[in-house]
């Protein structure tokens, strides 16, 4: 199912079952979040430029510039909160990449919308345009995904490598970063349900699905 049709389908693990998989013994030592640094000799570590009046303590965000390249519900739901302390949010879609725009009512909350289209070098100039402005790049595709198209971790980071100020670019995976099961597709319910937590919320009911296709 994954591999052929590109849906988020899994096996409902146990949580033993999942710990025992290859990709659970490879992720043991990630925990929910990592932090690298890139140190750079002419950039160096600042805030973001207050806007005089806004930038308060209700939204101290303000003024934060994200590009927001996610979509579905996980990391959308993330760069929708901040947002909603004031950061300035451009969420980046294409009218052909398959999303839950229904969802979008919620999800899209306090952001701007725009399509660009990758396969296009016009667009990929504009987003690389929207990149040097920003502050923050916030990456909620598979790994390798967006760099095909010159635009994954190490080639944002050469972009904007000249320009005063640096950047943080983040990287949202349902299957967590190493790369045993974090190329396949994926949303939240199914990593749940293949991470063990679907099948350990069903115990005690009357059956146990085994297969979960989303």
């Amino acid at each position: 199912m994954n591999d052929q049709h590109r849906q988020a389908g899994t096996i409902c693990y146990s949580i033993d079952e999942f710990r025992a998989t290859d990709h659970a013994k490879a992720n043991a030592h990630v925990g929910l979040y990592e932090i690298h640094y890139y140190p750079s000799s002419i950039q160096r570590p600042s805030w973001w430029s207050d806007i005089p009046g806004h930038t308060s303590h209700v939204r101290p965000l303000f003024g934060l510039k994200i590009v927001d390249l996610t979509r579905i519900i996980a990391a959308p739901s993330i760069v929708r909160d901040l947002a909603e302390m004031g950061a300035s949010v451009m969420r980046i879609t294409a009218p052909h990449v398959a999303d839950l725009s229904q969802l979008q009512l919620d999800l899209g909350w306090g952001k701007w919308n725009a399509h660009l289209d990758l396969r296009i070098q016009e667009h990929r100039a504009q987003l690389e345009n929207l990149i040097m402005d920003a502050d923050v790049v916030i990456d909620g595709y598979r790994p390798d995904v967006l760099k095909k198209w010159g635009f994954g971790k190490n080639e944002i980071l050469d972009l904007v490598k000249g320009r005063e100020k640096g950047i943080i670019y983040a990287h949202e995976n349902c299957y967590v970063s190493v790369i045993v099961w974090s190329l396949l597709p994926a949303m939240p319910t199914a990593t749940r349900d293949g991470m063990g937590l679907g099948h350990a919320g069903q115990v005690g009911s009357r059956s146990v699905m085994r297969y979960v296709a989303v």
